[in-house]
């Protein structure tokens, strides 16, 4: 009789020790950071930055965060950045005249975190092979690049949207649209402010003046239809503003969403919208579901195990 009792105890201790061990094995193969392929929603974006001196202009003003449009669009995608959930891919290019370089396709953010960091952080004026700003033609450039390279990705354009000198024809896009998704970013106030001027050294040379402008162009191949120009004053200094009214034309032309740019935390949240998502096999790291099984298994070995109920069923028979 006494050893038919002692069989659910040792029954007990065999069960407990096999647990044990499962929940050591599960702890030990988290160290090998085990991944598998499990489809999820992910996104991918080209974001490019116009650096044109204009996006110098200081006309932010939030505790903590750059004054400066440029400098404020960065930390904005950089708080971009630590919400997208892993598996996304960030690429980033630049802006100028009228053309778009791109300095790398887009990088998985987990993986290459900090190398799109250290990019993003070197993001500089000073990068500018030109000086002039053409948005318009500028953003038809990134879309037809992207149709040739990688058409899949969403596009973000962050820009103030000032066309310097003032256009006198108008950009024939070749495209149609929405053939591209993604988000035309409106940088900067829409009050007129004074443009600083910096020389190569980034050392203050007092403010852009009107007569430091060129003027408008006349013709070009690929322009399509005239439009009234802007009229700059002859003297006195160059002021710059948000161009909503002109983003919002081009968004409706492009197909692109448009968002003024107004918080870090704002532009985040547009970023990790479902509208912007894919689902598509992401490589998952499986540690939090292997850890979370070793703990629950733990809890049953030492908490379940030695609860009131447990110890009054294993209470000896008298």
């Amino acid at each position: 009789m006494s050893r038919l009792v002692s069989l659910p105890g040792a029954l007990r201790i065999q069960w407990r020790t096999l647990l044990l061990g499962l929940a050591a094995l599960l702890v030990t193969a988290c160290l090998w950071r085990p991944e598998w392929p499990l489809p999820r929603q992910v996104f991918r974006y080209m974001v490019v930055f116009d650096i044109t001196q204009s996006m110098n202009t200081r006309d932010y003003h939030l505790d903590g965060l750059p004054d400066d449009r440029l400098g404020f669009a960065k930390e904005s995608v950089r708080a971009a950045l630590h919400r997208l959930p892993c598996g996304s891919e960030i690429g980033l290019g630049l802006f100028t005249t009228q053309t778009v370089h791109f300095l790398f396709e887009p990088l998985e953010i987990c993986g290459h975190f900090g190398v799109i960091n250290d990019v993003l952080s070197h993001i500089d004026w000073r990068m500018a092979w030109s000086a002039d700003t053409h948005v318009e033609m500028g953003l038809y450039h990134a879309i037809r690049e992207l149709k040739k390279h990688s058409p899949g990705v969403r596009l973000v354009f962050l820009t103030d949207g000032q066309e310097t000198p003032p256009q006198s024809v108008k950009p024939q896009s070749d495209g149609v649209a929405g053939e591209i998704s993604g988000l035309l970013v409106g940088v900067g106030g829409t009050v007129p402010v004074t443009v600083p001027r910096y020389d190569r050294n980034n050392q203050s040379m007092g403010v852009w003046e009107n007569a430091d402008i060129e003027k408008p162009p006349v013709s070009t191949t690929v322009y399509s239809e005239k439009v009234v120009p802007r009229l700059l004053p002859s003297e006195g200094p160059y002021l710059s503003w948000l161009d909503e009214p002109h983003l919002r034309a081009i968004s409706v032309e492009t197909g692109l969403g448009y968002e003024r740019l107004a918080s870090p935390a704002r532009l985040a949240q547009t970023l990790i919208s479902p509208a912007y998502a894919e689902r598509r096999p992401t490589a998952t790291d499986l540690r939090p579901f292997m850890g979370g099984a070793a703990l629950t298994l733990l809890l049953w070995v030492f908490g379940i195990d030695k609860s009131p109920v447990s110890r009054r069923k294993r209470k000896p028979l008298p």
